[in-house]
């Protein structure tokens, strides 16, 4: 089984919109479009059995429209995640929502919620994701449209560690969009947390890099990720199976892993 850990979809009606005006804002192009439809069509061209929809939360008039439409399209094929907003009063009040619809996670995108990672507004929410075994995905690094910021550094990955032991932590772009010494150094092998390869197949990642963190922090905690629709899946796939590394690590990485942090 290969599951893509790592997509975004939106309603069908606001999907190109949106889309367009994310790409205008980070100046990065995207290669399909961001519908359920278009998601599945291209989990089957390229030979994936699941995926996992980041949905995010960027305003807090929008709680309940994302939990709509991650409960409307949870699957068999597509893996819906929730998310809150940091620092909302109703943050605490969705994440118990989000369990008690059956979805398996929570999205976070510091950048895009203007909210370091280690904000200790989110502290509550780690606090009670942990105790309802939620996966909690966070954009890692760099962010193309707030290109001077830093919200989620390697610094701060490891105080929410720190703080939140047993937490089902996933850091998106294998620790960091464009930290990857820092992650290397002073992140991988040292911590319990996942990493995920959205987006890793771009240039911003080192082949041999790549393969270092992954030898230091260990296949077994290192998810597939596209970031579709800004890469397909084919393109981390490709990547993945170029790697010198054995096939059964590569298999873990592919899908095993995400299945047993999934409870599939």
């Amino acid at each position: 089984m290969i599951i893509d850990f790592h997509t975004h979809v939106f309603p069908y009606k606001m999907a190109d919109a949106a889309m367009t005006k994310l790409q205008q804002q980070c100046e990065v192009p995207y290669y399909a479009p961001a519908t359920v439809g278009s998601l599945i069509r291209t989990m089957d061209e390229c030979g994936v059995d699941k995926s996992v929809v980041l949905n995010i939360v960027t305003k807090e008039t929008q709680h309940e429209h994302v939990l709509s439409f991650a409960k409307e399209i949870d699957s068999e094929r597509l893996i819906s995640f929730g998310s809150v907003m940091p620092g909302s009063e109703y943050a605490l009040e969705y994440v118990w929502k989000i369990s008690d619809e059956g979805l398996k996670g929570i999205k976070l995108h510091p950048p895009l919620q203007r909210a370091d990672v280690d904000d200790k507004r989110l502290f509550p929410v780690y606090d009670l994701a942990r105790a309802l075994n939620l996966v909690v995905v966070f954009h890692a690094g760099w962010d193309a449209t707030y290109r001077d910021e830093m919200r989620a550094s390697v610094e701060m990955t490891i105080n929410v560690v720190k703080n939140f032991p047993g937490l089902k932590l996933v850091a998106a772009h294998m620790g960091g969009l464009r930290l990857a010494r820092d992650v290397f150094d002073h992140l991988a092998g040292k911590y319990d947390l996942y990493f995920d390869t959205a987006y890793a197949a771009d240039p911003w990642l080192d082949k041999e890099m790549f393969r270092d963190i992954i030898r230091r922090h260990g296949a077994e905690r290192i998810l597939f990720g596209s970031d579709y629709p800004w890469h397909l899946p084919s393109m981390e796939i490709g990547l993945i199976n170029s790697l010198d590394i054995g096939e059964e690590e590569k298999k873990m990485i592919l899908g095993e892993n995400a299945a047993r942090l999934l409870g599939l």
